[in-house]
């Protein structure tokens, strides 16, 4: 900067400091987790098309499953490679510590570290309970003991932990965290809370003097559930297996989370600017044609603040015989949304039956499809909403938000 400039910059940062106003919010640096365990062409396509969104891809490099048995996963390296962007090797601890064979497992993840020359950073998922926290540091304080000068660790933590006093132990092992703000809610059945995860990403800043990052969700759930209402499963970025879990009528249940919830958290990170926030990182990367994850197009759209308004609508179509009509909900937009809580499917038509988590009522001569679960319509996707039958003339279908 030239010299003469210089009491004008300084002029100008006194008015901001004396008006009280602040600078405009800076945008957040982006991240993303490729956890699919085949890599198949659509994956490493995606590497290529969303690489300019994100600064390093972490990637589940390995798993140790519940028995204690390490596997590596293979990867494509030459699509890491050729998307230009860092990769940071991510393993999932799926077995209590207390089971596995720690010397055995340390010298797993070291050997698996060598795999990964470039990356400086390895990081660690492991959901364990809070009173495992202890165990856990333990843990990471041997791991660290046995990985090369210099190699940075991180790990995920969950909203449960931050009410536990280990937790600061557990924290000062690592170099980074990453705050998981995605989960499956039990009692409430969701899978991301704006407010919980508001009030957990301020408490995390209070707790740490390290950069953490925040893990967001931009993928559904398929929730199975047993015969007490119970969860017996949960599917998504990996296929349940067929008969792995009995299922009769009404036990499967979508989950999902809508893009306009999570621009709105994300508006909300860059304004606060919680201390040591270093960036997000999104579970997961989404696929073209991947079925429980928003469209590429929405995931961009979210990450670089082009979010457009979604297009739906309804229109009746000929059904499998005379006078049958079937109602059929259409993105029309650039942008997944969520289903209408409403059609109206006006007179002369009248409702047959409800389809895809939509019921039939009647108010009048009109007939109303109200959903009974809340779901995601992505872009360019359409729905058949239920069947009608038009005697005469046509009826009209309106959308009722």
């Amino acid at each position: 900067m030239s010299a003469r400039w210089l009491p004008v910059a300084w002029l100008a940062a006194v008015c901001l400091a004396a008006c009280g106003e602040k600078p405009a919010p800076m945008p957040l640096a982006h991240d993303a987790y490729v956890w699919q365990r085949r890599w198949q062409p659509a994956l490493s396509a995606a590497l290529r098309d969303s690489a300019d969104l994100v600064g390093s891809w972490r990637i589940l490099a390995g798993e140790v499953d519940r028995q204690g048995r390490f596997q590596p996963i293979a990867v494509d390296r030459v699509a890491i490679v050729a998307s230009g962007r860092p990769a940071i090797p991510v393993v999932r601890i799926a077995a209590p510590l207390a089971t596995a064979d720690d010397a055995t497992l340390i010298a797993d993840l070291v050997a698996l570290r060598g795999d990964w020359p470039t990356s400086t950073t390895l990081e660690i998922d492991h959901d364990c309970g809070s009173r495992q926290l202890a165990d856990y540091t333990r843990f990471l304080v041997a791991l660290r003991r046995a990985l090369p000068p210099g190699q940075r660790l991180s790990l995920t933590v969950l909203p449960d932990w931050l009410s536990a006093p280990e937790l600061d132990d557990l924290l000062a092992t690592v170099d980074e965290a990453v705050l998981q703000l995605h989960s499956l809610d039990k009692p409430a059945r969701r899978l991301f809370d704006a407010a919980g995860a508001r009030a957990w990403t301020a408490s995390l800043a209070r707790r740490t003097d390290k950069p953490f990052r925040v893990a967001l969700p931009n993928y559904g759930s398929r929730v199975v559930l047993d015969g007490q209402g119970r969860i017996a499963a949960v599917e998504s970025e990996v296929p349940l297996a067929a008969g792995q879990v009995g299922e009769g009528p009404g036990e499967g249940r979508e989950l999902f989370v809508a893009p306009t919830t999570v621009a709105a958290f994300l508006r909300w990170l860059e304004k606060a600017s919680p201390r040591h926030l270093a960036g997000v990182v999104w579970f997961r990367l989404p696929l073209a044609g991947d079925q429980r994850a928003w469209t590429p197009a929405t995931w961009r759209a979210v990450v670089t603040h082009r979010e457009t308004a979604v297009r739906l609508t309804g229109e009746l179509q000929p059904g499998d015989r005379p006078g049958q009509q079937v109602v059929v909900l259409h993105n029309a937009g650039a942008m997944d949304g969520t289903l209408p809580a409403a059609l109206i499917v006006k007179a002369p038509c009248r409702g047959m039956a409800g389809r895809n988590g939509y019921v039939l009522e009647r108010e009048g001569d009109d007939s109303v499809f109200l959903r009974s679960q809340p779901a995601l319509l992505r872009a360019g996707g359409e729905v058949i909403v239920g069947l009608a039958e038009c005697p005469s003339g046509s009826g009209g279908v309106r959308i009722d938000e």
